[in-house]
């Protein structure tokens, strides 16, 4: 079975290392599915990074994030990496220099 991935991307100004949210839209044969609310990180010259959605919770004191949604590993990778090209394009295509 083949899914097309689909990405709508948008900048957003918030808490760093948070630069952009992304809505991801799976395209089956059987219909689409729609995952939002994905973030795309960028920190001190690091490469960006992108993960699916998730939940802070609060553990034995301690803040930890809990994932919304699973996918299988391939499908996962495919999307976190549909993401960041979809940002790098937007973020290097606003460069001036």
């Amino acid at each position: 079975m083949s899914i097309e991935i689909r990405i709508c991307l948008s900048r957003i100004r918030a808490k760093p290392p948070l630069v952009a949210l992304a809505d991801v839209t799976l395209v089956c044969p059987d219909g689409e599915i729609t995952i939002q609310r994905c973030a795309v990180f960028e920190k001190n010259g690091q490469p960006p990074w992108a993960t699916l959605p998730r939940i802070p919770i609060e553990k034995n004191g301690k803040r930890v994030y809990v994932s919304l949604i699973e996918l299988p590993k391939e499908l996962r990778r495919s999307v976190l990496d549909k993401i960041l090209t979809e940002f790098l394009r937007q973020r290097d295509g606003q460069r001036t220099d």
